[in-house]
């Protein structure tokens, strides 16, 4: 125990030693490190965060056709790719060229490097159920909350226009629908029983590719007065009508194909048609609310700000960096100076080496004089006594 004791005493005595040494070490230290921070590169984040309503993914327009969500993992994982989906090698290239972070008039290579350099700028993680956050880094404070405020139009945006698209996909799939059912309804009020049964105006037309050809051939045996010529020039002229009357529609193959799977009863028909014009035109009318509350249905948590503060680099960081090195940098001096470095006694004896004399220590001149100045203090307490 006492010797450990001595080796702490020597231990702080070695440092008292060295105070000002090490005192130094660590001023040049703390103060390079502290200042070095005004020399790197500054950077600032803008940050914004969404949450999207679980009534986003449930929509009552077309639940019957296209179920909705209602998973909380799985509208998080929508939400994340809607996120990447908007953040696109279009739009990184387009704030690339407004904000002048590199040209697009380069090789490919470069090109995707410096696009890849840019997207890393960029940050989106879920921050729990539906919310989502996305942030970007610059040097220049005023470009990142700009870049943050475009990224926001953008992500919402996307969430608009993509459900829009769905609804209007329905809208225009049901559009197609009334088209055919007109187009059935028109072609069994015209009584064209016998077009109806060529299936496609494909057929027809293959009919009339062949008239043509034995026109051709009997031609050249008969006059055009002939009974065979005027039967075939008669086929062709009803085959030609029933065309037109196809091309008259205005509809496309893929309708008329619809309109044969139609019933072909003119009562039922009429039926059908009623009610879905009646479908159409309340969907109409809810697509029209649906556009107007939908923007609703994305809330902004927090907008994007004016950083004030640098996230890189940091004073504290760099700070407590510094302290380390100090304390590194003393012990290493320390260490040089007591151990690599000889002592005064390791000199005088490699002196007395030299020299053939045998050196016996260090005398302390301070020890000498506590000594006798103890001696001293017991001769004068003892001298009164005697006498």
């Amino acid at each position: 125990m006492n010797s450990e004791k001595v080796k702490i005493r020597e231990l702080f005595s070695v440092l008292y030693r060295y105070k000002i040494s090490i005192f130094l070490i660590f001023v040049i230290t703390l103060g390079f490190s502290i200042q070095i921070t005004t020399f790197l590169k500054k950077k600032y984040k803008s940050e914004f965060e969404i949450n999207v309503y679980s009534k986003y993914f449930k929509n009552a327009l077309i639940s019957d056709i296209i179920p909705g969500v209602y998973q909380i993992p799985e509208m998080r994982f929508t939400i994340d790719s809607m996120v990447k989906e908007a953040i696109s090698d279009d739009f990184i290239d387009q704030i690339a060229t407004d904000f002048k972070i590199y040209s697009l008039d380069t090789d490919e290579l470069t090109l995707a490097k410096n696009r890849q350099f840019l997207r890393n700028r960029f940050s989106a993680f879920s921050t729990g159920g539906q919310s989502y956050q996305v942030t970007f880094t610059d040097s220049d404070p005023y470009v990142a909350k700009l870049v943050a405020e475009r990224t926001l139009d953008r992500v919402k945006a996307q969430f608009v226009n993509s459900r829009i698209e769905t609804i209007e996909m329905v809208k225009q799939m049901m559009f197609n629908r009334l088209k055919a059912l007109n187009a059935s309804q028109k072609f069994s009020e015209k009584g064209s029983e016998k077009a109806l049964a060529s299936k496609s105006p494909d057929v027809l037309q293959a009919e009339l590719d062949k008239i043509n050809a034995n026109y051709s051939a009997l031609s050249k045996q008969y006059n055009t007065s002939h009974p065979k010529i005027q039967e075939l020039l008669a086929r062709k002229r009803t085959i030609e009508i029933w065309l037109e009357e196809f091309e008259q529609s205005s509809f496309s193959n893929s309708d008329v194909a619809t309109s044969f799977s139609m019933p072909t009863d003119k009562l039922v028909n009429e039926q059908i048609t009623s009610k879905f014009y009646t479908k159409y035109h309340d969907f109409n009318m809810a697509l029209d609310i649906e556009k107007k509350s939908l923007e609703s249905y994305i809330g902004v948590i927090k907008k994007p700000q004016l950083p004030t503060a640098a996230i890189w680099p940091k004073k504290r960081l760099f700070a407590a960096v510094g302290f380390i090195l100090a304390m590194i940098f003393s012990f290493c001096y320390v260490f040089i100076k007591e151990v690599m470095v000889p002592g005064q006694s390791e000199l005088l004896q490699i002196e007395a080496e030299k020299l053939g004399a045998v050196y016996l220590g260090k005398i302390d001149i301070n020890a000498i004089k506590k000594s006798a100045n103890s001696e001293i203090k017991k001769v004068e307490h003892i001298e009164p006594l005697n006498e």
